[in-house]
């Protein structure tokens, strides 16, 4: 099964785009070596995953790299973006040469002006046993630490196939090899890219493969993010301790927790409390762990999803005539014909009918949280800052009620950015207006222009 998520989603969770400071999640983890390394890492974070396998194999595979290697992958990425080049060029061997017609091509080109082909080849062959050494060192050394714990299968298969094809004669010739002469240059040439190009294209893509794991390993260490708990498909649990925006230095963590019987979040407050910033962490923990990536959060359980939506930074369509107000129905209609196919989604809601009047807003909420708060195979949080909304859905027992504690101090609001169970009474509207001299302002320029 396909996990759904669309590009309102990413954007909102800046996946890849960004919004404010330049960082994206992709920028986060983006510690590769190499432009193969940098593709394959995008490929991942474009593709959540909803298979227990798929999510299991790469989550394992990465953090035994993040455990045993810590040093990561040393790679030579010239040696590397030229074998890759090499591989592309069209023109290419077709028979393995004679001995003469190698010493005849290495001195036609010599005395070429225009001396290329061969070189093309020695470089090529030199830059791919090069790599070929390395990618057999490493796994020597992943071959050692996996005899001594229980091995990843997905890290397992890939270097017993590795090992299969340097058990073979001419692997093993080049292993041994520490000159290169004419006749060699010209047979390595037709075997790279000829006979045995797939197996040189499964060992490029596997040393993209493991730059990816170990970025993700380095970011991982670098922001304190946990490996989550994979739970079984039958099990409907998201629970998450100390979640935290990883953009932010110092955040403060939360804990979450949905399950069948508790599977609608209902947050109130008012602005600047952390509300969005809350959706956005807990949106981006669910998609990582979907990709098979730690997760910002000290621990993570969850079953797996079939999809996550989010509306946190929907903006009017101009050109299709919609307002605010219309969008956001627009937005949610469409959540609905995916809820219709997709029974285990996460929806999150920031500011619910903030593009319309309160009035219209307060029914509005009511009415959508109601609907939704029959769904139980899927979960949802939706933010508010009409906290009236809150009195009539406390019937609903599935829904749980949150708010983010504002303390004072010495008359002015100190955000603690702490979740905490309840409905908020706290309104800062009026103070932030008067913080900020608004009234006095616009008072001022009455008088001047009198």
């Amino acid at each position: 099964m396909k996990f759904e998520v669309d590009y309102q989603t990413k954007k909102d969770l800046e996946i890849f785009e960004t919004v404010k400071d330049g960082t994206s999640v992709f920028g986060l983890f983006n510690h590769t070596q190499c432009v193969g390394g940098r593709r394959k890492l995008y490929e991942f974070l474009s593709n959540p995953l909803a298979d227990f396998r798929q999510i299991s194999e790469r989550k394992e595979s990465i953090a035994f790299l993040q455990k045993h290697f810590p040093a990561g992958l040393s790679l030579d990425k010239d040696a590397l973006d030229f074998t890759e080049f090499y591989l592309r060029q069209p023109d290419h061997p077709t028979r393995m040469p004679s001995w003469f017609t190698a010493i005849e091509r290495m001195i036609a080109d010599k005395i070429s002006t225009n001396a290329n082909e061969y070189y093309l080849a020695e470089k090529g062959v030199t830059s791919t046993i090069d790599l070929l050494k390395n990618i057999h060192a490493f796994s020597l050394s992943l071959s050692q630490k996996m005899s001594k714990t229980d091995a990843p299968a997905h890290l397992l298969k890939n270097n017993e196939e590795v090992l299969a094809i340097f058990s073979k004669p001419e692997y093993k010739e080049i292993l041994d090899m520490r000159r290169y002469k004419s006749y060699d240059i010209m047979r390595f040439d037709f075997m790279f890219r000829n006979t045995d190009k797939k197996h040189i294209l499964f060992f490029l893509n596997l040393v993209y493969e493991y730059d990816a794991f170990f970025a993700v390993a380095k970011a991982a260490e670098k922001h304190q993010m946990e490996y989550p708990e994979i739970l079984p498909d039958t099990q409907s649990v998201l629970d998450i301790q100390g979640l935290f925006h990883p953009f932010l230095a110092g955040a403060v963590g939360n804990d979450v927790r949905f399950d069948v019987d508790s599977n609608l979040l209902f947050i109130s407050g008012p602005n600047m409390a952390g509300k969005s910033t809350f959706l956005k962490a807990l949106g981006i923990a669910v998609y990582l762990a979907h990709v098979g990536f730690p997760v910002p959060a000290s621990g993570m359980k969850f079953g797996i999803l079939s999809g996550l939506s989010t509306t946190i930074n929907i903006s009017d369509n101009l050109n299709s005539g919609y307002s605010h107000f219309y969008a956001e129905v627009m937005r949610i209609k469409d959540v609905a014909e995916k809820l219709k196919s997709n029974n285990r989604m996460m929806v999150l809601f920031d500011e619910l009918f903030r593009g319309t009047n309160v009035k219209d807003a307060y029914d509005g909420t009511v009415a959508i949280v109601s609907a939704l708060s029959k769904i139980r195979t899927s979960f949802f949080v939706i933010s508010t800052h009409i906290v009236e909304a809150a009195e009539e859905l406390q019937p609903k027992d599935n829904i749980q009620f949150g708010y983010f504690d504002i303390r004072q101090e010495d008359g002015h609001p100190a955000y603690t950015y702490k979740l905490k169970e309840g409905v908020s009474d706290v309104r800062l509207g009026m103070y932030i207006i008067n913080k900020e001299g608004l009234i006095e302002l616009i008072n001022n320029i009455s008088n001047v222009n009198q």
